[in-house]
């Protein structure tokens, strides 16, 4: 009796787990055929999606900047008609939604303040973006403040100032709001304001501008004793 040795029959076990794949796959040939054509069908429409996905991010980016840099030149009417156009051929993307931002800032700009309010709010219906959210409710409150709404105009600076990660942003917030507390003749809220400002604040010029109006509100209180 011939003896086999152990690497012998793990040979023969795997011609044999070979020859029953082949066997399989003779009686499932259509089944191999349509999964590896399903395979191939996927893998293709993945890269395809994620290529036209990166190239209308792209032209998005691109007609985002162009509005952008005719917004800065003033040209408010081109800006519009391009930031419009984002909106509806690129919805969806961060730049078709920055564009109803930029919108907002146009209509704000040329005094239509109600329009404003209703695009910046449209721009918060959106998904949250770090950069431009806070803004939007800056901006909502500018519009309040030149309705003479101090109230929603206050409630929108301190969102603002809550959502600000940047320090120049939250110091801007709180010298509106301690103008607003002016206006209303809330002295000891708007000095609350100034002076966080001026302890807090990393930019000069917005430091020297709160310690002038803290002086001239100082002046005023010595005037009037």
């Amino acid at each position: 009796m011939v003896k086999h040795k152990k690497k012998d029959l793990k040979r023969d076990e795997f011609k044999e787990a070979i020859q029953e794949l082949i066997i399989f796959y003779k009686h499932h040939r259509k089944v191999f055929i349509g999964i590896i054509i399903g395979i191939v069908a996927t893998l293709i429409l993945s890269f395809s999606y994620r290529k036209f996905k990166i190239s209308r991010f792209e032209r998005s980016k691109e007609q985002y900047n162009i509005a952008v840099a005719l917004f800065d030149n003033g040209r408010f009417e081109e800006a519009k008609s391009r930031f419009k156009l984002l909106t509806e051929e690129y919805w969806g993307t961060i730049f078709a939604n920055r564009a109803v931002f930029m919108l907002a800032c146009i209509s704000y700009k040329e005094g239509n303040l109600d329009e404003a309010i209703s695009k910046f709010q449209d721009f918060l219906k959106t998904k949250y973006d770090e950069l431009f959210t806070p803004n939007a409710y800056e901006g909502l409150a500018q519009c309040y403040e030149q309705k003479g709404d101090f109230q929603k105009a206050i409630e929108n600076y301190k969102i603002a100032l809550d959502k600000f990660k940047n320090n120049l942003g939250k110091a801007e917030c709180m010298i509106s709001l301690a103008r607003i507390y002016l206006a209303e003749q809330k002295i000891e809220e708007a000095k609350k304001m100034l002076k966080e400002v001026i302890e807090t604040s990393e930019n000069y010029e917005i430091i020297r501008e709160a310690e002038r109006k803290l002086k001239l509100i100082q002046v005023q209180e010595e005037l009037n004793e």
